[in-house]
């Protein structure tokens, strides 16, 4: 079997089960099991070990967000928890991952997920059984990845991953975990839209471990995150109603995130990954145009937000380091 016959076997296994999902009566898990592929998507490009152990504590976390709903102090310090782990993970360049499953996490806190039962389709806090069955396909749908991660060991090789220094990473938790911290807090306190846990991606995404770079990756999620609203309203708008083909078009601009991560300036990954988020994450074509309009609107608060406390804490910083002493000149 030729290598390009194998890739192609193995991308077919790795999207047939929420394909498989989406054309039953159980299709509201395909978008949960997708939930847990993004992580293991990510964490696959390090190794299979990182991809299982992503998509397993994304389903942990989703599940253990389910309790804290209505509990608004415990569910912004669970998330800035959260924050501080992902920045600390990052001393060995893990932190790609991170940012998917504390999103995943903040839309089980915040968002309004539905899950597939054998008595119908219910809220995820409808009842212990939905929220571990949410929390399981979430799982599975990492699981997955990694296997067919494992099974391509040989076709993609896996990167190295990028440790961030250990000074930078302290940083690093601390202002992701008081954003994404604060950021609960007030999506859970005072937003009603079940949306508002967009502005909790937008900080996992945008707040990087250095400054320079969240200031540029900032501006770039803002004009990804409005071309990509515009795709999703478009195939919203032409797949209505084909649980399928949403599912299709879902996978095709997944895989166009991951070939841009790899390869493209991030306003374009953030322009496939938007489409990629409020697909399954929104049902009906008008639902997902509303979607739209509040997501970017998210986006470019929490944006805002991020760069304007990072600004003044980098200005805090610069000011207060010692300035290394002046050079004498050399006599002439």
């Amino acid at each position: 079997m030729s290598m390009t016959s194998r890739r192609v076997i193995l991308i077919a296994l790795a999207i047939a089960p929420m394909l498989i999902l989406s054309a039953t009566s159980w299709s509201a898990n395909s978008s949960l099991f997708y939930l847990g592929m993004l992580p293991a998507s990510i964490g696959v490009l390090i190794s299979v070990r990182v991809a299982a152990a992503g998509g397993v504590l994304t389903g942990a976390l989703m599940t253990l967000a389910v309790p804290l709903r209505d509990e608004v102090i415990l569910g912004a310090l669970f998330m800035a928890a959260i924050g501080a782990v992902v920045g600390l993970s990052s001393v060995r360049g893990w932190h790609g991952v991170g940012a998917y499953a504390g999103p995943q996490t903040a839309f089980a806190l915040i968002g309004a997920p539905l899950v597939a039962l054998a008595s119908g389709t219910v809220a995820i806090d409808s009842s212990w059984g939905a929220t571990t069955m949410m929390g399981g396909t979430v799982a599975a749908g990492g699981l997955w990845i990694a296997f067919i991660g494992w099974l391509a060991r040989h076709e993609f090789p896996p990167h190295e991953p990028h440790p961030v220094p250990k000074v930078a990473a302290r940083y690093f938790a601390g202002a992701l975990a008081a954003l994404v911290g604060i950021g609960a807090f007030v999506a859970m306190q005072w937003a009603t839209s079940p949306d508002a846990w967009w502005l909790i991606l937008t900080l996992f995404v945008v707040v990087q471990p250095f400054y320079a770079a969240t200031l540029q990756r900032s501006a770039y999620r803002v004009l990804g995150t409005v071309l990509g609203a515009v795709i999703a309203a478009f195939v919203a708008e032409l797949l209505e109603d084909l649980p399928v083909l949403v599912s299709i078009a879902t996978l095709a601009v997944t895989a166009g995130a991951i070939w841009a991560k790899m390869t493209q300036p991030y306003w374009v990954f953030a322009t496939f990954l938007t489409p990629a988020v409020i697909l399954p994450t929104s049902s009906e074509a008008d639902t997902v145009l509303f979607a739209d309009v509040q997501r970017v609107a998210f986006t470019v608060v929490a944006a805002a937000v991020a760069v304007g406390v990072l600004t003044i804490g980098h200005r805090i910083v610069t000011l207060h380091q010692p300035r290394s002493p002046r050079q004498p000149q050399p006599s002439s």
